[in-house]
């Protein structure tokens, strides 16, 4: 936009063109700076947004069930461990339309 603004040097008087192209420079600036800063920010959609995130036991059937994660209803994987009703679990991955969680506070396996 700077490059675009630079007739304004030969259109206007002097004291005027400097005014408008530093307020044309200002206005780029702010502009590409927003920019930069939106492409920056952290992911608000998708699968990846969920993981790290805690959810709240709905229905427990067994090794599945059902939980409330980031205001909507999933379909969850509990493993081996058996929260119960109201418990406050963590995702730990997505399978598919699947959370796979862990009890919070729950130690992870160790790899062998």
């Amino acid at each position: 936009m700077p490059a675009i603004a630079l007739p304004v040097l030969w259109l206007l008087p002097l004291g005027e063109s400097v005014t408008v192209y530093a307020t044309v420079l200002v206005l780029t600036v702010a502009v590409y700076w927003s920019a930069v800063k939106a492409m920056r920010a952290p992911l608000q959609i998708g699968r990846e947004t969920l993981l790290n995130a805690l959810a709240t036991v709905r229905a427990d059937y067994g090794r599945e069930g059902s939980v409330r994660a980031a205001s909507e209803l999933w379909s969850a994987d509990f493993g081996d461990e058996r929260p119960a009703l109201g418990d406050r679990v963590e995702v730990v991955g997505v399978d598919g339309v699947r959370l796979i969680l862990r009890k919070v506070g729950a130690s992870i396996p160790a790899c062998s």
